[in-house]
């Protein structure tokens, strides 16, 4: 049994447009060219006036992306601009518009649709010339496709091959005809190499005019269509071949046949059969009062590949050496195996006005996907293939721009835009809340609790800071909790105090607390975490501090006792799980972090809090550089230091360092280093006799592999001034371990850098004195 998808896109394939991909036909005529540098230029094309054309041609570019290349490998051909050309037939204007009336009827548009030609180029192929496989870049607003004019001329070779969904159509030229191929921009087209002569085209970029108007669909196809609509978007139902999925859809995105730009994709644009099934679609979604939109579709899949393609994709003309009009031979390419994967992107949203639909990027659900040509049936942009690689066979990813239809019931607009746009939701509902609608708001606010999560996972401080009024002024605390569940607290800024503070006063204290300890609970990068504590909290702190009437003090304490203990639980971590100058990089790292909580904690008039945080810059535990560093950073802000409470805190420092400098300085020969900490065992004691001898400097020590390594660790891990090699003769081989003047080096600069603080400290005493 078909699914509702599959019945919708037999339907949408019947309506298929008369017109093709491209056209091809000849004229008989003479435009009299004109080219500046040259002079008249007679048909048929000699070989005297074609090397008179290449003389004043130049090597022609192609594009690549959004660049600009001259590379000719890709295209070997001349050319020569526009502005060098001219007709000076009096009847090629007609003759021309003629040829547009054909091919606008053969590519399948509108009657209402003018196709106007703008003149590119002139194109010389010399013996040997090619352009390879490629699409043309839109080159103007509103271009559709290309028109080449093949001049009369005899060459062999250079055959102009255009494909299409897997069909082709080629084309030669003509000893005494003009020879037209017009064809929409997204095909791939070629020419292949010139054997003999010279091929000699003119080049127009085709550009729709006017507006199109919606094609007629018989009243019972749109009533099929509609009811075929209504039907997928209804709950999957047991047997009848649907997906199992436990929602319904909640919008239908159809994908386009055709390929598009953000510059072509436009209503009054669509190519071939895409024109005819939007124009059904349209009509359907004014039956089914839905809401209807254009916009690009970019697809990402990832198959198995069944064969190695050895060099795929790559392809030299210079390597064929048979005669290419006569054959199908393409680049070798893997063979897809079953699809593995599939993402498809949505942006460049287009409502029916025109207008560009305010959206962020969507995701489309398997579910709510409908084509009548696969993607697989397309030329990729980009195709990466991965070979065998162990737990996996080989793999081969492709990437497509695309274009869709997505349409939903109006009932469900808001549900939908709220899933692609978070931030377009929340405008909603302020924008109700402000015109005194709380109660719509409320609604609304609650249609979102099923996916806001999911929503708004990608949060960032510009939602939240839309978000907070609005959670602010909804009556219902659920609901308000759930807006702000997705955040986390490195989005709150010092600017969002007085939002918090409404937010309490409606709420409550308890609630307020509540919300900023869940926005913790999740784990973020501790330095992000540090960074937020040292720039943002002493704003937010002094915000609720001086908010006295509104319990502002209050929700600064419980602010900064959630932060004291996550950051006493990172400083424990830190010291447990590190050594050497990473631990004392993490370390430093507190320091204004510990100076912010310092400040938090008298903002909120919460002494006792701060004491601990004193008392964890006295510890013996915590190097001098961490209090050290409170001290700097609260000196570059002299104001407030009498009330922090520094005072013990500089005095110790003072201590430490005075006390440090008063040790005599290490004696040239003295090669002691002590034992940064224990290694159990009898490793770990000829270990620190070594270390701790005062006369020793080298030490050969006949070692097995695993105790050389453990040995080895260890000097590593705690960046221990010691040299150490293998000698590897003999069993077990030999570690050699030898002392470097590092250990007089470190110890010399520290000493200079205590002599600095300790100086500094005493310049700085009267501040920190209380």
């Amino acid at each position: 049994m078909r699914t509702t998808a599959e019945t919708l896109s037999l339907l949408l394939a019947e309506l298929g447009s008369s017109g093709d991909f491209a056209t091809r036909f000849t004229v008989e005529a003479d435009p009299q060219l004109h080219v500046e540098g040259v002079g008249d230029v007679p048909l048929p094309v000699t070989i005297h006036s074609a090397h008179r054309l290449c003389a004043v041609a130049r090597p022609a570019h192609h594009g690549y992306k959004d660049q600009t290349r001259l590379d000719p490998r890709v295209r070997d051909t001349w050319e020569i601009p526009a502005s060098a050309i001219r007709f000076d037939s009096w009847q090629w204007p007609s003759v021309l518009g003629r040829a547009l009336a054909r091919i606008a009827r053969e590519l399948g548009l509108p009657s209402d649709v003018q196709l106007d030609a703008e003149l590119h180029n002139l194109l010389v192929y010399a013996p040997g010339q090619f352009f390879a496989v490629h699409q043309d870049s839109e080159k103007t607003d509103g271009m559709l496709g290309t028109l080449v004019v093949t001049l009369p001329s005899r060459f062999t070779g250079g055959d102009f091959v255009v494909s299409h969904q897997g069909r082709t159509l080629r084309a030669r030229g003509s000893a005494s005809r003009l020879s037209m191929v017009a064809f929409y921009a997204d095909c791939h087209h070629e020419v292949r190499p010139v054997k003999q002569g010279y091929r000699v085209v003119l080049t127009w970029n085709l550009i729709a005019r006017g507006g199109a108007k919606p094609a007629e669909v018989s009243a019972q196809t749109l009533a099929a269509l509609a009811d075929a609509v209504n039907a997928f978007w209804q709950p999957p139902q047991p047997g009848r071949g649907d997906d199992d999925e436990s929602e319904p859809p909640d919008r239908l995105v159809y994908l386009l046949d055709h390929e598009y730009t953000q510059s072509g994709l436009s209503w009054t644009r669509l190519k071939g059969a895409d024109a005819v099934r939007v124009a059904a679609l349209r009509k359907v979604a004014e039956r089914l009062d839905a809401e209807i939109f254009l916009a690009l579709a970019d697809v990402h899949e990832i198959w198995s590949a069944e064969d190695d393609p050895g060099e795929y994709g790559h392809w030299d003309y210079a390597d064929d050496e048979e005669e290419m009009a006569d054959d199908d031979d393409v680049a070798a390419e893997p063979v897809l195996g079953e699809l593995i994967d599939s993402d498809i992107e949505l942006r460049h949203w287009l409502a029916l006005d025109g207008s560009e639909l305010d959206s962020e990027a969507s995701f489309v659900a398997r579910h709510e996907l409908c084509f009548t040509r696969p993607s697989s049936d397309c030329t990729p942009f980009e195709s990466e293939y991965q070979g065998y690689m162990g737990n996996y066979g080989n793999t081969l990813d492709r990437w497509y721009h695309r274009a869709a239809v997505v349409m939903w019931s109006r009932e469900n607009a808001f549900v939908i835009r709220a899933r692609q746009s978070p931030h377009w939701a929340i405008e909603q509902i302020a924008d109700r809340l402000e015109a005194g609608d709380a109660a719509q708001a409320l609604v609304w606010a609650r249609r979102l609790q099923p996916f806001w999560k999911r929503a708004a996972h990608r949060a960032d401080a510009a939602l939240l800071d839309a978000t907070l009024p609005v959670a602010a002024l909804i009556e219902d605390a659920d609901i308000a909790d759930m807006l702000l569940a997705p955040f986390s607290l490195r989005e709150l800024t010092r600017q969002m105090a007085p939002c918090l503070l409404r937010l309490m006063k409606r709420h409550g204290l308890a609630w307020c607390a509540g919300r900023l300890r869940q926005w913790a609970a999740p784990y973020q990068d501790p330095d992000c975490q540090l960074a937020w504590l040292a720039h943002t909290l002493p704003g937010l702190t002094a915000a609720f501090g001086a908010a006295a009437n509104m319990n502002g003090p209050a929700l600064a304490a419980a602010l900064v006792e959630e932060r004291w203990n996550w950051l006493q639980k990172h400083i424990g971590q830190v010291l447990a799980h590190s050594t050497g100058s990473a631990r004392m990089r993490a370390l430093e790292k507190t320091g204004p972090a510990l100076l912010a909580l310092i400040r938090g904690s008298r903002d909120g008039c919460r002494p006792d809090l701060r004491q601990p945080i004193i008392d964890t810059l006295l510890s013996a535990d915590l190097p001098v550089a961490v209090p050290l560093g409170v001290l700097r950073a609260a000196a570059a802000g002299l104001a407030d230091v009498p009330g922090l409470g520094l005072g013990p805190v500089h005095a110790r420092c003072l201590q430490l360092l005075a006390a440090s400098l008063a040790l005599p300085e290490r004696a040239r020969g003295d090669w002691a280093i002590l034992m940064p900490a224990i290694f159990a065992g009898d490793l770990g004691k000829n270990l620190a006799n070594f270390l701790e001898s005062s006369s020793q400097q080298s030490l050969e020590w006949p070692l097995a592999q695993e105790k050389r390594q453990l040995v080895e660790q260890f000097i590593g891990r705690h960046e221990l001034p010691v040299r150490y090699e293998t000698r590897r003769i003999g069993r077990p081989y030999t570690l050699v371990l030898e002392k470097t003047k590092a250990l007089f080096e470190r110890e010399a600069a520290a000493r200079k850098q205590w002599a600095k603080d300790l100086a500094w400290l005493r310049q700085v005493e009267d501040s920190f004195v209380q």
